[in-house]
This record gives C-alpha cells, sequence and structure tokens, in this order.
C-alpha cells in the first residue's frame, strides 16, 4: 500500500465516528427502528441485564453476525424461546456494527424482508433486557472506549471492504475477557479469524441447522439434558430451490433424539410449503405492526383490556383478552370500530389468521396469488388511512417474496 493510499486511509478513518447513512424517504420506519435498538443498548450494561435477570458465573456470550438474522432468525428467536423458558445462563449479543449492516440492507430487495423482520424482533428482544443484549458505545477493546471510532489498524489489517469485520471481532473480545464467548456466523474467513483471536465459533454447516445445532456446540454432551427443537422448515433468502424439497435432518450420533418418554416431548408436524411458510411470517411480522398502531391509537386504555371488571359479556371478544395476547384479527377489529377497515375479499382478518385457527383460515399455499395480493393491498391501506409508515414501508418488501415464490415451479402440496 502506497503512502498516499496510507495518508487517504487516515483522513478517511482515523477521526471519523462510524455513522448511519440517513434515511431514504420508503424506509424512515427501518432506520429509526434499528436507532432506537443503537439507542437503547448504549444505555444497557452486561450488570444490568444480570440484575434484570440473574446468570450465573457460568453465562455464555453468543455474538451474531448479520447473515445469522438475515438468514436464520427463524432458528434464533426458537433458541431464545428456549432459553429463556429453561433459565439457561445464555446472552445474546448483537455487535453495533451489525445493526447498521441491517440498515444497510433496505434499498436491497430480496434482503429488505429480512431485514425488516430481524430489526423488529431485536427492538422488542432488546426491551425485554432478558437474554438479547445489544453491544454498548463502551462495550470494546479500542483505547478510545467508543467502538465507532475508526480505527486505521483494523483498516489495515482487514482491508477497507471487511472492515467492519474487524468491530465484530473487537466485540467478541471484549464479552471474551468477562465470559465464555461464540460468535455464530456464516462467514468462513472472519470465523477464522474469530478463532485465531480465542473466539469459539458456531457456522450452520447445512440446510437443517437448529436450535438444537446452537446448544450442542455450546453446551456439548450436557445438551441432552435440556430440550431444543431440531430442523423445522423456514422461509429463507439463501435457499436457491426456496424448499421445494425438505432436507432430511442427519441422524446425530450423540442420542440426542433419543427420548425414552416420547410422550414428554410434544410432536408437532410443520408446514414445508414455501407459500406457509412465508405466509406465517407474514402473519407474525404484520401482527406486530398492528399491536404497535393499536397502542399509538389506544394509548394507555390498552391496559384496561382483558381486566375482569372492564368488559361486559356483550363487549368485542378482544376487549376481554389481555392485550399481550392479542392477534391480528383482534387488532383490526378494534382499528375497525374506530375506522372502517378496507373491503377486501379476502378479508385482511382471515388472511391473517394461523392457519385453521379461525373461520376461512387456511395454508398459505391454499390462498390464490390474487388473494395473497388483495391481502398486501389491504394492509397497504390500512397504513394509508392511519399513516402507519412501518405497515406502509413493509408490504412492498413482503409483495417482492411473494412475486419470487409464485414465479417458480412448485409441487402442489406440502404439509
Amino acid at each position: 500500500m502506497s503512502l498516499s493510499d496510507l495518508l487517504s486511509l487516515h483522513q478517511s478513518f482515523g477521526s471519523g465516528d462510524f455513522k448511519h447513512t440517513g434515511p431514504s424517504l420508503p424506509n424512515t420506519h427501518l432506520f429509526e427502528t434499528l436507532k432506537s435498538i443503537d439507542e437503547f443498548s448504549n444505555n444497557l450494561t452486561l450488570r444490568d441485564v444480570e440484575m434484570q435477570a440473574p446468570l450465573s458465573e457460568e453465562l455464555t456470550v453468543v455474538v451474531l453476525d448479520t447473515n445469522i438474522l438475515l438468514d436464520y432468525l427463524d432458528v434464533i428467536q426458537v433458541f431464545v424461546t428456549e432459553v429463556e423458558e429453561q433459565g439457561l445462563p445464555v446472552l445474546i449479543i448483537i455487535p453495533g456494527v451489525v445493526i447498521y449492516e441491517l440498515d444497510g440492507q433496505k434499498n436491497r430487495e430480496r434482503l429488505s424482508w429480512f431485514a425488516r423482520r430481524a430489526s423488529s424482533w431485536l427492538l422488542k428482544k432488546v426491551k425485554e433486557r432478558k437474554s438479547v443484549k445489544g453491544q454498548a458505545l463502551n462495550e470494546t477493546c479500542k483505547s478510545s472506549g467508543n467502538w465507532k471510532k475508526r480505527d486505521l489498524d483494523a483498516v489495515l489489517e482487514f482491508g477497507s471492504e471487511r472492515s467492519n469485520d474487524s468491530l465484530i471481532i473487537d466485540c467478541c473480545k471484549y464479552f471474551l475477557r468477562q465470559r465464555r464467548t461464540f460468535l455464530c456466523s456464516k462467514d468462513k474467513l472472519l470465523t477464522v479469524k474469530a478463532e485465531s483471536e480465542s473466539v469459539l465459533t458456531i457456522s450452520p454447516g447445512r440446510d437443517t441447522f437448529s436450535s438444537r445445532d446452537i446448544a450442542q456446540a455450546l453446551f456439548g454432551f450436557e445438551a441432552s439434558r435440556f430440550r431444543f427443537s431440531g430442523y423445522r422448515p423456514t422461509y429463507r433468502n439463501s435457499l436457491e430451490n426456496l424448499i421445494q424439497t425438505t432436507p432430511t435432518p442427519e441422524p446425530d450420533d450423540d442420542g440426542m433424539d433419543v427420548d425414552d418418554d416420547a410422550s414428554s416431548v410434544p410432536q408437532f408436524s410443520y408446514p414445508s410449503h414455501s407459500l406457509d411458510l412465508l405466509h406465517l411470517q407474514v402473519i407474525d411480522y404484520f401482527t406486530g405492526l398492528l399491536l404497535d398502531l393499536v397502542v399509538r391509537v389506544a394509548g394507555l386504555d390498552v391496559r384496561s383490556f382483558g381486566c375482569s371488571n372492564s368488559a361486559s359479556k356483550h363487549a368485542p371478544s378482544y376487549s376481554r383478552k389481555s392485550f399481550t395476547t392479542w392477534d391480528a384479527p383482534d387488532c383490526l377489529n378494534y382499528l375497525g370500530g374506530k375506522k372502517r377497515l378496507p373491503r377486501t375479499s379476502p378479508r385482511v382478518d382471515t388472511f391473517m389468521t394461523r392457519p385453521y385457527e379461525g373461520v376461512g383460515a387456511r395454508r398459505g399455499q391454499d390462498w390464490s396469488r390474487r388473494d395473497w395480493e388483495t391481502a398486501l393491498r389491504g394492509l397497504r391501506e390500512i397504513g394509508d388511512d392511519w399513516q402507519e409508515e412501518s405497515i406502509r414501508e413493509s408490504v412492498p418488501a413482503a409483495e417482492l417474496h411473494i412475486s419470487r415464490v409464485f414465479a417458480i415451479p412448485m409441487r402442489p402440496t406440502g404439509l
């Protein structure tokens, strides 16, 4: 590298901070969500999380790379749920630079949907202060005490195109000082670098990556003492065949699948058809946005929903339920009482009901392409009527994947 190149790098990185690019007009909500995660993380330390949910000295930290959140969010969601249900000492850390990288996916058509799902889930989880935490500014090994300060040495070591990798490694090394730390990433070069810094790594080695695989990496044979789910099909961007066939999970050699009391573990039949899987993602994601909209509209009144003295037997069904248990139809019924909902066929609330859990509800593959497009158009109109940017911005990201799935040859049925 020439002297002029070094001087140029020094001017670009030596004194500047790592900054978000400003939000483009159609991505205001995503930008604000990621900004909220960043700000909330800076007000929360590792000790704060431990005080909220006491963790033992055996706490294990798992640092997530951006590619895992984009391609395996469903696996991470299942793993976090199972960790919390069993009270296990595991903390998921999201490096600050990963939040910025998610923001960078907003204009990449095929990744925008996955970035929005990840950012929405992350904001919800970091606010809970349980097992998911964002990296704070001062949680760094840098002498500046601020991970956002540009580091010329890191650019020279990793190259300008991979300088973000140095920030992820820095995050891992910081937590490694305090706890056993793993990096979960698909990036082979990054995992090799992490291993050279004594950071253990987890890499999805097959399409059947699961919560159980993460647990086995963290706990080894001890993982068999706990309940972690095996492979579940999911709609992912990187699957070339879009799950036209379901991979057969490889048998485990450690006996983790053996359970003498089969009745003790619930048996579920998970969908495997691309449209079914995308449909479930659409329901889960937009339900979260509708809940946020109800909070904005109802304000403090949401606290009264579900209170035994606040609703008569003739009151709407949603008013007799705790707000934390509301689903999309509950949200839409409430909003419909305030302002007329779009008239569509199928109705938006029917399309947004999980399969077989309500009148007319069905699997994603059982809705025609016209049905899908009509339901998404209805959601967009709701966003317009209520001036809800989160819904208006997210519909096009989902529509792209609807077109993508319907454009490929698919088997006519799925589980």
